[in-house]
């Protein structure tokens, strides 16, 4: 009765493997928490221009609030005319689209879409 037990384990080009993984996935998530701050910037400055304003559908007022909020904060990619506001009914919709593209190594980059909106 000899029984032989082997060893299990990761092999070196498994681990190789693992870890280049690892980098990837570390190296996109370091370049995309920036654009994902700042669009949530986007999205809490929008909710508070639109609140801040008395009358929502003065286009003017609410892209002059949400501009004061973009020159105190770190947001680059929208302006206050960038703003699109809408009514339908009561509801008053201040909402803003813009895309970011960051590169990533060599010739391949990565294009990232957004769209943040507010309702009052």
């Amino acid at each position: 009765m000899n029984f032989r037990r082997t060893q299990g384990g990761l092999t070196m080009i498994g681990f190789l493997f693992v870890a280049a993984v690892a980098v990837v996935v570390a190296l996109v998530g370091f370049r995309v928490t920036p654009a994902y701050i700042e669009y949530f910037s986007v999205q809490k400055a929008l909710q508070q221009a639109i609140e801040e304003v008395k009358d929502p559908t003065a286009s003017v007022d609410v892209r002059r609030a949400f501009q004061r909020r973009v020159d105190s904060g770190y947001i680059e990619s929208v302006r206050g005319s960038d703003i699109e506001i809408t009514k339908d009914r009561n509801v008053v919709t201040a909402s803003a689209g813009w895309t970011r593209k960051l590169h990533l190594v060599g010739n391949v980059s990565l294009l990232l879409e957004f769209d943040a909106s507010a309702t009052r």
